[in-house]
């Protein structure tokens, strides 16, 4: 039977106004997810102000360690993560610290800002590639009096490990703070570093995220394929208590038990 102009006016006003409602409700989802990803993202780049923000308001930080990073801003594209280091250098004060191993990537900034919370006959192994020029932070290191307490390598992560495991240093270090982004051994490194920490010794693992490479479905490197399998090894240790923190490239703190 034929629909009359009235029925076939309703009918259609009807299916406009379903389309509109789904419209509205695939509209709203994805609104809603877009919001809810942006609301969980915590800063929109090193400029986002309220990094500036947390950053004034809570970081401390010793005269010639702000004069060796403005000097580090001018000669190499290398973040300096203060806020990260100084949680560090917090964390090696609590626990009464007097030995620490370094191997960040920082150019000298961060042996500095530990050194300057270790007690007079504290020291920091800072462990230094080759690329990596510590020349000008030496005078930084000097100016703030703890030059002495800074014992610089320069050689690769693992060389230095096997080193102070060959010389009877098991056990010895309070706290030890590497880099892994680029690591070809992730695992390796992570088994010699707990060997070298002591009982209630913290181990600081900068670069967990890989830039976010670890998120990635597509095949990844061999280096972020390592460091995601040892953040889930590291999930599963016993043998540490853990916390992965949003500063840095991703902070992994481990507690040996």
């Amino acid at each position: 039977m034929p629909l009359s102009a009235g029925t076939r006016d309703a009918v259609a006003g009807i299916a406009v106004l379903g389309a509109t409602f789904v419209a509205g409700v695939y509209i709203g989802k994805k609104y809603f997810m877009y919001r809810r990803k942006k609301s969980q993202k915590m800063f929109d780049g090193q400029d986002d102000p309220r990094r500036t923000y947390l950053l004034r308001l809570s970081l401390r930080e010793h005269p010639s360690a702000k004069k060796l990073k403005q000097h580090l801003s001018r000669i190499t594209p290398q973040d300096i993560s203060s806020d990260a280091i100084q949680l560090l250098a917090n964390l090696a004060k609590i626990i009464k610290s007097k030995k620490i191993l370094d191997m960040g990537w920082s150019y000298g900034y961060n042996p500095l800002i530990l050194a300057l919370v270790l007690p007079s006959d504290g020291k920091v192994v800072a462990n230094v590639r080759d690329t990596e020029d510590v020349s000008s932070a030496k005078e930084y290191w000097s100016e703030a009096g703890v030059d002495r307490k800074i014992d610089v390598k320069v050689q690769s992560e693992e060389q230095t490990l096997d080193d102070l495991l060959s010389t009877g240093q098991a056990g010895t270090f309070d706290l030890i703070s590497i880099n892994m982004a680029h690591q070809q051994n992730c695992r390796k490194c992570y088994e010699k570093c707990l060997r070298l920490l002591r009982i209630g010794g913290i181990l600081a693992i900068d670069g967990v995220l890989c830039s976010g490479a670890v998120l990635r479905m597509s095949p990844k490197t061999e280096s972020v394929q390592g460091m995601h399998q040892l953040n889930e090894a590291i999930l599963r240790d016993a043998r540490v208590f853990l916390s992965m923190l949003p500063l840095a490239d991703g902070l992994m703190l481990c507690f040996k038990l």
